[in-house]
């Protein structure tokens, strides 16, 4: 539910248009040092280079300057206009993209706000001894199918990403209710599947 308070995680600065989410075999991992200041359980944001913000939680046993690898999906690039296959958007379907766009953005600038971390690629070699977070199999920004609390399907817009110890969790924008109110679900990945 938007407004809660449950704190809200990553965001991606543009969605894509591709409704097929970019799945776990476009892998990129990096790595990143626990920033000062933040202890075991803490939060912290970190940036990859094609600009998502993704939110770590600082591992038990992890200190500051501690490494810790993450993998995450690149955004995938906007398909080309007129491929073959291309298939035209409903119109709801657009608004929503729309929609879920301009609440990452305003997420992506409370992140911005309040602090990242750049992380950078993993060093060479098999001595990695810090803490590895499982990856995410749907990136910030695209679109994919939910399982509602009632068991329905619909379409959603990922609009965030958090990794954790126990693996992704995802903020997914579902559309607006019949007051306008804005409809996030959290969600695991059992909870959502890929566009077919």
């Amino acid at each position: 539910q938007f407004g809660s308070s449950r704190p809200r995680r990553a965001s991606s600065p543009q969605p894509s248009r591709d409704p097929r989410p970019t799945m776990a075999d476009g892998v990129i991992t990096l790595q990143v040092a626990v920033p000062e200041g933040v202890a075991p359980g803490g939060a912290f944001t970190v940036t990859t280079p094609d600009g998502q913000m993704l939110q770590l939680t600082c591992p038990d046993g992890c200190d500051p300057g501690d490494p810790i690898q993450f993998s995450y999906i690149p955004l995938p690039g906007a398909p080309a206009e007129g491929a073959e296959g291309d298939v035209t958007e409903h119109p709801d379907d657009v608004a929503r993209r729309e929609e879920a766009a301009a609440y990452a953005a305003q997420k992506q600038a409370e992140l911005e706000a309040a602090g990242v971390v750049t992380a950078t690629p993993c060093p060479t070699g098999d001595g990695f001894t810090g803490f590895v977070f499982p990856p995410a199999m749907f990136a910030a920004g695209t679109s994919a199918i939910v399982t509602r609390s009632d068991g329905s399907e619909s379409g959603c817009n990922i609009t965030e990403v958090f990794l954790t110890a126990l693996g992704p969790q995802y903020n997914v924008y579902l559309g607006q209710s019949e007051s306008g109110e804005p409809i996030f679900k959290w969600c695991g990945e059992s909870d959502l599947r890929a566009y077919a």
